[in-house]
């Protein structure tokens, strides 16, 4: 092995230590999945009515809730909190008794 080689073979094995070893977003890993799904389709607006349903089986409204019952707990920054809250907004309650 030469020295290129041995240099590629450390930072993988560096990189696959990195991520066994990372703390995870939320203690829960369905609620991590569902926030990193969130996460990831922010930037677009959101996710699709039909991606949510292929992946979580639930409707786009059940999904904004169960996002926003998970997230208090999680250690989420606030710029990805608001840029959640743009793509997702929370209604609460009292909004829909209007």
């Amino acid at each position: 092995m030469n020295s290129r080689e041995y240099r590629q073979w450390r930072q993988r094995r560096r990189a696959t230590w990195i991520e066994a070893n990372r703390t995870r977003g939320h203690p829960d890993t369905e609620a991590e999945h569902l926030i990193e799904f969130a996460r990831t389709w922010a930037p677009y607006g959101g996710a699709a009515e039909e991606e949510i349903l292929v992946h979580f089986g639930m409707t786009t409204s059940r999904f904004i809730e169960r996002l926003w019952q998970v997230i208090p707990e999680s250690n989420c920054a606030q710029n990805e909190i608001r840029n959640l809250a743009n793509a997702y907004p929370h209604q609460r309650t009292g909004d829909l008794e209007r």
